[in-house]
């Protein structure tokens, strides 16, 4: 799985937590007044900011399980006084089996599902319908970035961007910008109500180390992709950061956040899950046709 450090976490979270979708979140708290008691399964958790978003604002006592491959993040996550908290160090991508999701009622993750392979969402998808449990997803990043002012080259960058994020991740071939529409499908075909909302991230001017560190990020991913693109890439950096340096740049950079809650025990169309976690195929995700949906959003 690839690993993120705790400086670009922390370089996040105030924007990740200012960008959710309001109305996705108050939905979430109205169906956890229902609950007498509430299990959590925070997958991909990194040093816990969709914890610490997201435990101040649950009532009661919930029970966290906080999941993620690197144990120097985990052990970043501080408890809340009326949170009990488990870390649980596993590799996504290859101790799926590990994965307990007994007596979980939420299953969620915040900027991790863009990384993974349909194959892992058909199962993400199948074992929350087993637990029976409601899904939030947040921040999955939807293909969209938009600058102001516009400079020629940045369709071409966004473009070679989203190329990289369909890249191996350390799941397979990543979903990219398909992989919450992706989600809400299999979801869907399992038996869920799935609420899909749009969450951005809007960077002001004087938001200045944000946008120059995706601004520098997105050029490696660029040059990693297409090595060849050095010379008109260049220059096209060097306007970009003296439009961040000089604060006369924002930056629109398009996310998802997915609410899922069960509404009947209908017949899952996904097939039979196996010991290790994998599901036959049969879902019925179309991605040719999500890809061809979001192309559509995007000339528009």
């Amino acid at each position: 799985m690839s690993g993120f450090s705790a400086e670009w976490l922390a370089l996040r979270e105030p924007v990740d937590a200012a960008s959710r979708n309001a109305e996705l979140t108050a939905r979430l708290l109205d169906w956890q007044q229902t609950l007498d008691h509430l299990s959590v399964l925070d997958l991909g958790s990194g040093t816990g900011a969709n914890y610490r978003f997201l435990a101040p604002r649950l009532s009661g006592d919930p029970h966290w399980r906080l999941v993620d491959h690197d144990p120097v993040l985990l052990m970043q996550n501080d408890a809340f006084k009326s949170c009990s908290v488990e870390r649980h160090c596993l590799d996504l991508a290859g101790d799926w089996a590990l994965l307990d999701f007994q007596g979980v009622q939420l299953v969620t993750a915040s900027a991790l599902i863009d990384l993974v392979a349909a194959e892992w969402l058909e199962r993400l998808a199948r074992r929350c319908w087993e637990a029976q449990a409601t899904v939030l997803i947040v921040l999955s990043y939807d293909g969209v970035i938009s600058w102001q002012p516009v400079l020629e080259g940045d369709e071409s960058v966004r473009e070679w961007v989203n190329r990289h994020q369909r890249t191996n991740k350390g799941f397979g071939p990543a979903l990219g910008p398909l992989a919450a529409p992706a989600l809400k499908t299999m979801l869907e075909s399992v038996g869920y109500r799935v609420e899909l909302r749009s969450s951005p991230w809007e960077l002001a001017p004087e938001q200045v180390v944000m946008q120059t560190a995706l601004l520098e990020g997105w050029i490696v991913a660029v040059r990693e992709i297409a090595p060849d693109t050095t010379d008109w890439l260049g220059a096209w950096a060097m306007q970009r950061r003296d439009l961040i340096e000089r604060g006369h740049s924002r930056l629109h950079v398009g996310h998802w956040d997915l609410l899922a809650t069960v509404t009947s025990n209908q017949t899952t169309h996904l097939g039979p899950s196996h010991s290790d976690g994998r599901v036959d195929a049969g879902s019925g995700t179309n991605l040719q046709s999500l890809a061809g949906s979001r192309q559509a959003a995007l000339s528009r």
